[in-house]
């Protein structure tokens, strides 16, 4: 980045940057939304999918197992998804707020990145507490705020890698 500030009508990229920013927002709280059925019955396709996939033989299984399975491999498709929709939100606002040459700001847009990805983690869990079926579970807001903490590093990870480059 150049030696001058970053201001919105200087940069173009601000604007996009705090679209992609809202776009990922509006995508959590809509997949937040989805009272149970409907949230139970997209994991559970792709459940049923990777299953498939993975274990070709699943259906000879005995049905307590199956059961078992499913109940496992659902839990672990929920939380990877919140994992990776708060790393894209991370990396997304992280990308927002610029600067990635002196360490002082990188800290700074890092750890503010962190703190609006975890208000808003709590902030979605909050939400479900009024969507039919779903509650609130302090247990996400762990993995969502990790989830941003992973898309800041891979963030950091990239502008390294592109400045190494230049």
């Amino acid at each position: 980045m150049s030696e001058h500030k970053r201001t919105w009508r200087r940069d173009p990229g601000l604007w996009l940057s705090l679209l992609l920013v809202l776009l990922i927002m509006a995508l959590i709280f809509s997949f937040s939304a989805q009272p149970v059925k409907q949230s139970s019955g997209t994991s559970d396709g792709i459940v049923a999918r990777w299953i498939r996939f993975l274990l070709p033989h699943f259906s000879e299984l005995p049905l307590e197992q199956q059961a078992l399975i499913r109940h496992r491999a659902s839990f672990i498709v929920r939380k990877t998804a919140h994992l990776l929709e708060f790393a894209a939100l991370g990396f997304a606002l992280r990308l927002h707020l610029g600067e990635v040459s002196r360490w002082q700001k990188i800290r700074r847009a890092g750890l503010l990145s962190w703190g609006i990805g975890t208000l808003y983690a709590a902030s979605d869990e909050l939400h479900q507490f009024f969507v039919p079926g779903r509650g609130p579970r302090l247990y996400d807001v762990g993995i969502d705020s990790l989830g941003v903490i992973l898309g800041i590093l891979f963030f950091a990870l990239c502008a390294h890698l592109l400045q190494r480059k230049k």
